[in-house]
C-alpha cells in the first residue's frame, strides 16, 4: 500500500528481466527562451541492461540518449531522489552533469513552491483506483503539478538562467509504453496557478483493451481530476493532421475542450519490453486552448504556451 500512494521513488528493482522505469523533469526559463527536459531511468531487457538520461532541446527539437552502466544507476526507496552517472534529480532540484556526442550540459537548478498531485488512501494518484489494478504495461503518475525553478545551465558553452522559470515532473514504469496515445502538459497560462495535463491512450489489460485516459487541470487553487477511473469521459477525440487537434472531455455538468496546435517534435526512445526501442517525437513549443465550462455553465478559456505533446498513432 505505501508503494501504491507514494509513487515517486524508485519502484522496480534489478532482478526483473523486461521493466524499465522514468522520471521526466520540464524545465522552462522566465523567458520561455530555453526550454529542456530530463529523463533519467533504466531499462532492463535481455541482452541490454543499462540506465540512461534523455534530453530534449524544446527550442530546437535536438534531443540525445545518454546511455551509462546499469551500475552507474543509484535510488532511494522512500522519496525521489536519483542518481545517473553524475547527474542527481530529486523534488528539490537538479543537478547536470552530462557528456555525450553534440551535447555538454553543466548546472543546478533548484526547485521551489512545489504543486505536489494531491493523494490519499482513496485516490493514490493520476490513475485513481486503477493504481490498485494488477497487470497494468504501464503506470503513470504525476510527482509536480508546477513548481519555480532557479539556477542555470551551462549548455555547449552557453549560459543559461532559469530563475523565475517553471518545472514540471512525473514519471512512469512498467514494461510497454501504449502503442496508441495523445499526451499534453502545460503549465503555462496568462493564469499563473494553472496547470494542465491529459494522456488518452489505448489500453490492453489481459485479453481486453480499452480507451483509457487520465489527467488534471488546476486553477485558481482548484485541482479537478479526471479520467476512466472517475465519472468523466472522452466524448471525441479528432485531429486533422498529426499536430493539430481537439479532444472534448466532460464529467456531470463540466466539460473541457482540449484544442491542440502542436509543432514538430525531436525523437525520444520509448520502451517495449522494457527494451527502450521504439521511437516517439515530442515537442515542447507546442500551443494549446483549453475551453472549460463549469457546473453552472460559465465558459472559460485558457491560452497555454509553451505545452509538451507527443501523439503516437
Amino acid at each position: 500500500m505505501k508503494t501504491i500512494i507514494n509513487p515517486a521513488p524508485f519502484r522496480g528493482n534489478f532482478r526483473k528481466k523486461r521493466y524499465f522505469e522514468g522520471w521526466y523533469l520540464k524545465h522552462v526559463s522566465a523567458d520561455c527562451g530555453s526550454i529542456y527536459s530530463f529523463i533519467p531511468g533504466i531499462s532492463l531487457s535481455p541482452g541490454d541492461r543499462h540506465s540512461f538520461i534523455q534530453i530534449i532541446n524544446g527550442i530546437t527539437g535536438e534531443t540525445w540518449y545518454a546511455a551509462y552502466p546499469l551500475e552507474s544507476f543509484r535510488a532511494d526507496r522512500k522519496t525521489f531522489s536519483v542518481e545517473v552517472g553524475d547527474s542527481r534529480f530529486s523534488l528539490e532540484g537538479c543537478r547536470i552533469s552530462i557528456d555525450c556526442e553534440g551535447l555538454s550540459i553543466d548546472g543546478e537548478l533548484a526547485y521551489s513552491s512545489i504543486l505536489e498531485y494531491p493523494r490519499s488512501l482513496t485516490h493514490p494518484g493520476i490513475m485513481g483506483w486503477f493504481s490498485f489494478v494488477p497487470g497494468m504495461e504501464c503506470r503513470h503518475d504525476v510527482l509536480s503539478m508546477s513548481h519555480t525553478l532557479s539556477g542555470h545551465l551551462q549548455v555547449n558553452g552557453e549560459h543559461f538562467s532559469y530563475s523565475g522559470g517553471k518545472g514540471y515532473i512525473e514519471k512512469d514504469w512498467g514494461w510497454n509504453f501504449p502503442g496508441v496515445y495523445t499526451w499534453v502538459h502545460c503549465n503555462h497560462f496568462k493564469e499563473e496557478d494553472s496547470s494542465f495535463m491529459l494522456a488518452v491512450a489505448s489500453i490492453p489489460l489481459g485479453p481486453v483493451k480499452f480507451t483509457g485516459f487520465l489527467g488534471f487541470f488546476s486553477y485558481d487553487g482548484v485541482q479537478r481530476a479526471f479520467g476512466t477511473w472517475n465519472r468523466w469521459k472522452v466524448r471525441d477525440v479528432s485531429f486533422s493532421d498529426p499536430l493539430n487537434g481537439r479532444i472534448l472531455l466532460s464529467g456531470g455538468d463540466e466539460s473541457i475542450v482540449c484544442h491542440i496546435h502542436g509543432k514538430p517534435g525531436g525523437p525520444l526512445k520509448a520502451p517495449s519490453g522494457g527494451a527502450m526501442s521504439r521511437v516517439i517525437k515530442e515537442s515542447i513549443n507546442s500551443e494549446i486552448r483549453l475551453e472549460y465550462t463549469d457546473a453552472g455553465g460559465t465558459t472559460r478559456v485558457f491560452n497555454g504556451s509553451p505545452a509538451a505533446f507527443e501523439r503516437r498513432i
